[in-house]
């Protein structure tokens, strides 16, 4: 099962994106996992990123520009809910380890949104219900020995957890009381060593680990979005 199966499948996904709107975020998620895109998905592809081939493994890293209320949150609680249910992540856990999925945002609050669409699409989708073991105001345990926690943005709460993948929301506007000025890149520094305790592999080899994060920053009257995708290694991907 990739994710764009999982989009097209009634008993997944396939009723949150029967609406033509969702075109472009097919394309992008095709993208973001390395996936063969169809020639009008190519077009858009081309047309939104400017570059001349698609991605044929999954990326590393991607930023992404989104305006308010493009969907940004329901899509990256879409890919933490793929990566949670349909990625066997045992085989990179050690006896008893647990793996977790991060939500990070400015408070609690916002985390939270995110977190509301996880919970429904885990409790909405019969197949997925029953992969819950138990859930609290800020957490989700799956029986597949992953948890889904929401987090403030602070490095000194994200210590401690071994990672498999973490979705930041809106970067560009957090606020901190902390004394770095660039309370993003602490956070992720602070990820980082969680993300390369475990035993997996560097991004060169062939299984890969990814750190999902939504930056979003304001331009005039609007907010924009990125994506931050990031193998294990910390490294960047190469330009195409």
């Amino acid at each position: 099962m990739n994710i764009i199966r999982a989009l097209n499948d009634p008993k997944v996904f396939g009723r949150y994106f029967r609406a033509e709107s969702w075109s472009c975020w097919r394309v992008f998620l095709a993208a973001l996992f390395g996936l063969p895109l169809g020639h009008d998905q190519l077009v858009l592809f081309k047309q939104f990123t400017g570059r001349i081939t698609a991605p044929t493994s999954p990326l590393r890293e991607a930023w992404l520009v989104v305006g308010r209320r493009g969907g940004k949150s329901f899509i990256l609680a879409v890919v933490a809910v793929f990566l949670a249910c349909f990625k066997d992540w045992r085989p990179f856990l050690g006896p008893g380890e647990v793996g977790t999925i991060m939500i990070i945002a400015k408070d609690r609050a916002q985390a939270r949104v995110i977190k509301r669409f996880i919970s429904g699409l885990l409790r909405e989708i019969p197949m997925l219900s029953r992969v819950i073991e138990e859930e609290t105001a800020e957490s989700i345990r799956l029986r597949n020995r992953i948890v889904i926690e929401i987090h403030t943005a602070s490095y000194r709460s994200t210590r401690g957890y071994t990672i498999v993948a973490a979705l930041l929301d809106e970067v560009a506007i957090w606020e901190t009381d902390e004394s770095s000025a660039e309370p993003d890149v602490e956070v992720i520094n602070a990820i980082k060593p969680a993300w390369r305790r475990s035993p997996v592999p560097c991004c060169c080899a062939r299984h890969r680990r990814m750190l999902v994060a939504v930056r979003c920053g304001r331009l005039t009257a609007s907010i924009s979005g990125r994506t931050v995708i990031l193998c294990s290694c910390g490294k960047r991907p190469r330009e195409p």
